[in-house]
């Protein structure tokens, strides 16, 4: 059995081609360009032919389960943390194991440099095991190229996808200097707490939790991260907290209740303070100013 799409949990994004025409013609996006994005969870049955190839670059990338490649003629296993690329005209078949389906994100693309961005079109590479931030950080770029097309077509959506799409296959290119520098930031102890924050942006951390994740005392953790940065521990928790959901009301149509809920604040007036306080406005004002 064979399934080209349907499954529970997909996002899918196809931009008309007027809309590629347009971003063809942008000096600002002509060089790098998202035409299809989506997240495939769990994709049983998963499965995809084009004899001629595509008139796009193809970049699939596997955070789960097993699938398959055939590139031009040539068979290939995909696991997690791996990834690949084809490139325009070039024959393929790919699909998800039918025991253990892959998830996947996949992104076609082009532009006038995007031949410029895959040394090794064609082969199935893997990543080095980035640790929860690492592979958080690029599902996070697939994020925002998703989230921009999702808000409309307007030039200035697609100038934003456009720039967020280069930063993203640039994680996949230079895949060491990626790594290197998310593995630095692991070692330097305000960084690696940054790190630690983002990753429970979601909880509600008390200075305890940030200080044993280092491997400080509370005293001497509060004191180095304070002469580094200048704010305390846990205000720059709620710093962080409050830029996400600065990017919420920007990118999603969510009601403040729910943002506040998402960031693990059960009080939406306490959220709604507290975010007042830190950027200087409520969030119904936020979300109205224009901005940029």
């Amino acid at each position: 059995m064979r399934k080209k799409e349907g499954f529970k949990g997909q996002l899918a994004i196809v931009l008309p081609g007027y809309i590629q025409l347009e971003l063809q013609k942008n000096p600002l996006t002509k060089l790098l360009y998202p035409t299809d994005i989506g997240y495939y969870p769990c994709a049983r049955y998963h499965f995809r032919e084009r004899p001629y190839g595509c008139d796009q670059h193809i970049l699939i990338y596997c955070i789960d389960g097993r699938g398959w490649a055939d590139m031009n003629g040539i068979h290939q296993t995909v696991v997690r943390n791996q990834y690949f690329i084809i490139p325009p005209g070039m024959p393929h078949r790919y699909g998800a194991d039918n025991t253990n389906p892959w998830t996947i994100h996949w992104l076609h693309y082009s532009g006038d440099m995007a031949q410029h961005f895959a040394t090794t079109m064609g082969s199935v590479i893997s990543i080095q095991s980035p640790g929860r931030t690492g592979s958080r950080d690029r599902t996070q770029l697939f994020g925002e190229v998703y989230d921009t097309l999702q808000m409309g077509y307007g030039m200035d959506n697609l100038e934003f996808a456009s720039a967020c799409l280069w930063q993203l296959i640039a994680s996949f290119k230079y895949r060491e200097h990626y790594q290197r520098n998310i593995e630095m930031a692991k070692h330097d102890m305000v960084k690696k707490s940054i790190l630690f924050m983002q990753d429970h942006i979601n909880e509600s951390l008390v200075l305890k939790d940030i200080a044993s994740h280092c491997g400080y005392s509370v005293s001497h953790f509060s004191l180095m991260f304070r002469k580094k940065t200048t704010r305390s521990p846990i205000g720059y928790f709620i710093s962080i907290k409050m830029q996400r959901a600065c990017q919420m009301l920007d990118f999603t149509w969510m009601h403040i209740k729910e943002i506040a809920a998402e960031l693990d604040f059960e009080d939406q007036f306490y959220f709604s303070r507290l975010f007042r306080k830190v950027i200087g406005e409520t969030p119904s004002a936020y979300r109205k100013r224009k901005k940029g």
